[in-house]
């Protein structure tokens, strides 16, 4: 129980630091204070961040099949049974 409870602590604790973290500059940059950016600023939303790791296991997924259709490359003899050989 004391480990669900530090887990959800810690994972509320990383989302006000992931989606607070960008609300000072909501109101625009401050010609004033030189520490603010001047660019624009793009908002963490959690839909964005579920994009970007979607994008990552799109990648890992096809790092994964060019490694086995690699692998199978340097094993010609070892095809599926279920396909039928041709016959050269």
């Amino acid at each position: 129980m004391l480990t669900v409870l530090g887990a959800l602590v810690v994972l509320a604790v990383l989302a006000v630091a992931r989606y607070g973290a960008d609300s000072r500059f909501d109101s625009g940059p401050d010609p004033r204070d030189p520490a603010r950016p001047r660019g624009p600023q793009y908002a963490h939303t959690p839909a964005a961040d579920l994009a970007l790791l979607a994008a990552l296991g799109r990648r890992i997924a096809a790092h994964g099949r060019a490694w086995e259709s690699y692998d199978r490359a340097l094993r010609p003899w070892e095809q599926d049974a279920s396909r039928p050989r041709e016959r050269v």
